[in-house]
């Protein structure tokens, strides 16, 4: 269904939903699968305290008590959480594939039940997603799981057919995700895990450069390899190529290679990322999806270090090939499955690599579950509460490359100073303070917000500013145009004093080849929550 919401005539209002099982508090945070196509995980995730993470299903509109995240430290200013779609099991298959079924032999974390992986929760919902690389085929594609057997070894059976017979010990990815969830206090084992929704996984993970003590306001984004711009499907990149490397419910595209070396691969003389400025994705990733000449290059992942500009662009990186690709391979350039952290008043972003494999730019290297205070240079200034990242990898470059997929952008908290970090800049990225954008409000204690990266044209982060107990007032931020406004406000008041905690979280809605944003909002110090459909 075509969007004929007429602006002016026709006006957004926010509809109420089930209130959430627990009042907002200091520290809440709400946080959603951002993907744009149907393997996008149907739940709101709302965590609550050390013991509670909640659950919103977009779907059905109601609230589930989800479980006991057994997190450590003491809750409270400086906890947050974020979802990472890449983020979940990994490894290979045994002997014995179809086309239409798998048997995993890499075993999962947590057995699963009959049929588990094959409904998200959903109402009449699709199943989990399952990629697999296979380097006998030289061939990368994903399908739908439609049933398994029990434990940690199951039989997966596939909705549509593989245009190969997997080969045995073939990659597999199960692209479910995971909430990652980072508590607050005194640093411990426990202050940082996730949550793996697939196989409902709880596991602690890495904090080792993770401030000593974790308070006054913590802010996080995710740079995933499945988080694409706003016309463009996961599995896609940044850049839309012309060959289509996977057909499923959803056809996707990869660019061309023309050349390529020991440690570089050199794309396309005309379309595709034959428009690329020079270094405009220096520590994004190339992904290889198919080789069909040098099957064994399939899968690999390196970090662009720097690159030419178009046409055929030479992309230099950061370690060099286990395989080298063929002239012919097909590749995709991804952002980097990275999270980014601020927090605890200091200029510092905390980089944690989420992969299985160590990531290297030339410079810097993270090793996997490994947090790194270097990777990306300092900020201008220290973050303060109501410290909020806004994102833009759901844009288009304008021509002349003044916005860029690239762009970091930070509201510091306590004022109305809007800094940028550009991961692509240099190779540690480079911060510009205090940039100038048009509307610019103080953004404080009890502003929340979420980016919404398909509405719009990818280019919407909304945001609920805390003004006073008697004023609710809702804006967007433009991060292609950089311009600040006011927005449909809810029908409810803000309540008591500023408290910490991201209230709000976005969601892709999906009518055919529509995609619109919803947002939802936890009301300030209350359980009441509503939802808007973003329509303009």
């Amino acid at each position: 269904m075509a969007n004929n919401f007429k602006k002016v005539i026709d006006r957004l209002l926010w509809a109420q939903v089930a209130p959430a099982p627990n009042a907002h508090a200091a520290a809440t945070s709400m946080c959603a699968d951002m993907r744009s196509d149907l393997s996008r995980h149907p739940f709101v995730h709302n965590l609550v305290s050390v013991a509670t993470l909640n659950r919103y299903n977009i779907i059905t509109k109601a609230w589930q008590l989800a479980i006991n995240p057994a997190l450590g430290g003491t809750f409270g200013a400086g906890a947050t959480s974020v979802f990472a779609p890449s983020f979940a099991a990994v490894g290979t298959i045994a002997a014995g594939a179809t086309t239409t079924s798998v048997t995993l032999s890499t075993a999962l974390p947590t057995a699963v039940g009959v049929n588990m992986l094959a409904n998200r929760g959903g109402s009449g919902d699709y199943g989990f997603k399952l990629r697999i690389i296979d380097t006998t085929a030289g061939k990368t594609e994903e399908r739908f799981i439609v049933g398994n057997s029990a434990g940690t070894t199951p039989v997966i059976t596939l909705d549509n057919a593989f245009t190969f017979t997997p080969a045995t010990g073939a990659r597999y990815e199960l692209l479910s995700g995971r909430v990652m969830m980072l508590s607050a206090g005194a640093l411990a084992a426990t202050i940082f895990r996730s949550f793996e929704v697939a196989t409902n996984t709880l596991a602690s993970l890495g904090n080792t450069n993770l401030p000593a003590t974790i308070g006054t306001d913590s802010a996080a984004i995710v740079l995933d390899e499945q988080y694409t711009p706003y016309n463009m499907n996961p599995g896609e990149g940044m850049v839309l190529g012309a060959f289509t490397y996977d057909t499923n419910i959803t056809v996707r595209k990869a660019l061309a290679a023309t050349a390529a070396g020991a440690s570089t691969l050199t794309g396309q003389a005309a379309s595709g990322d034959a428009v690329v400025a020079a270094n405009e994705y220096r520590n994004f990733q190339i992904r290889i999806v198919q080789d069909l000449t040098t099957p064994a290059a399939v899968g690999q992942r390196r970090i662009i270090a720097s690159h030419t500009a178009g046409p055929s662009p030479v992309y230099t990186l950061g370690t060099a090939w286990t395989t080298q690709p063929s002239a012919s391979a097909k590749y995709v350039i991804e952002q980097p499955n990275l999270l980014l952290l601020r927090s605890s008043a200091t200029t510092t972003v905390y980089t944690y690599n989420y992969t299985d494999a160590t990531i290297n730019n030339g410079t810097n290297s993270i090793a996997a579950n490994v947090w790194s205070t270097t990777y990306f240079g300092v900020a201008p200034a220290a973050n303060a509460a109501g410290g909020m990242w806004v994102q833009s990898f759901g844009i288009q470059p304008d021509p002349a490359r003044n916005a860029r997929h690239s762009f970091c952008y930070f509201f510091r908290g306590g004022a109305t100073t809007l800094d940028v970090l550009d991961i692509s800049a240099s190779i540690t990225g480079t911060w510009s303070g205090a940039i100038t954008y048009d509307g610019a409000t103080t953004v404080g204690v009890g502003t929340t917000g979420a980016y919404a990266p398909y509405g719009g044209e990818g280019r919407f982060t909304y945001m609920n500013i805390y003004v006073s107990a008697a004023v609710n007032q809702l804006y967007r931020f433009d991060a292609k145009n950089r311009v600040l406004s006011p927005h449909t406000p809810t029908d409810f008041l803000q309540s008591g004093a500023a408290t910490l905690g991201s209230r709000m979280a976005a969601y892709a809605a999906l009518d055919g080849t529509d995609k619109y944003d919803v947002i939802l909002l936890q009301s300030h110090l209350s359980t009441v929550s509503q939802e808007l459909i973003a329509l303009v």
